[in-house]
């Protein structure tokens, strides 16, 4: 896929060690920012909406074209939901870059994210927003209940987008992030929920990061710890429905909000 390249900041860099990058960040402020509870609110102070799990994990016509094109059945082969979950993950992290600071922008729709990105060089790398997004829909298209999530720092306007997965097997829903290709457990190896690792955090705690892929490398793990996790899990949201609503727009302004509270 080209040459590896990394991002943090406003900077796209080839590969460097974290240790001589690290430096120049201020790690000690990302470290001093501890996560609320404060999943009630947006971050710029309105009150989140209602939605339901079926307006949010809904299939539409977007999903059948995503596994004629992409036979995602095929590539998520597993026993379990897990097993199926992380093979996709793996999937699009093997075959899209990640870049928060992607200028070029492209729709909410699956197909167009994944026309744009797959198989293609950094250049062509895309951000949190269109990895969740994709992720989310290619589980869907599978028949597994997932959605993407908004985690936003009240504090230092920072934000992160993930998703939430639904475990058949396990029952629960866990937390996953494609950008970074991980998941999260406690230190029995249990998985976590994205609101069980804001509890970590608040209890001084962190929870261990399975699989990390930084565009194929393991490069800047505790940026990643404590500028995308850590700075960004106090407010939570997604979206209010999955439809196609809206997810033809290019300008972000125009695009659907995270402003939905995660539903019970």
């Amino acid at each position: 896929m080209g040459i590896r390249k990394l991002y943090y900041g406003f900077k796209c860099r080839n590969q460097k060690s974290y240790t001589e990058h690290v430096g120049k960040t201020n790690t000690e402020k990302l470290l001093k920012n501890e996560p609320t509870r404060a999943n009630d609110k947006i971050y710029d102070g309105n009150e989140l909406c209602q939605t339901d799990l079926a307006a949010i994990t809904s299939r539409n016509k977007m999903h059948d074209e995503l596994e004629k094109k992409y036979n995602l059945n095929k590539i998520a082969s597993g026993k379990t939901d897990f097993d199926r979950t992380v093979n996709l993950m793996k999937w699009l992290t093997d075959n899209t870059f990640y870049c928060g600071m992607q200028q070029k922008s492209v729709t909410d729709n699956s197909l167009d994210i994944l026309d744009f990105s797959f198989g293609k060089s950094f250049e062509y790398a895309i951000n949190c927003r269109d990895k969740a997004i994709a992720f989310a829909d290619c589980l869907v298209t599978v028949g597994i209940k997932a959605y993407p999530i908004c985690l936003m720092s009240l504090k230092f306007r920072n934000c992160h987008m993930i998703c939430r997965v639904y475990l058949s097997e396990l029952n629960k829903w866990c937390a996953f992030d494609p950008s970074f290709g991980c998941y999260f457990t406690d230190k029995s190896g249990n998985l976590l929920d994205v609101f069980e690792i804001r509890d970590l955090f608040m209890q001084g705690a962190e929870p261990t990061v399975c699989g990390y892929n930084f565009n194929g490398t393991k490069e800047c793990f505790a940026i990643y710890m404590n500028g995308f996790l850590k700075l960004c899990i106090s407010n939570i949201s997604t979206w209010e429905d999955n439809s196609l609503n809206r997810r033809d727009k290019i300008k972000m302004c125009d695009k659907k909000r995270f402003t939905a509270k995660i539903p019970e």
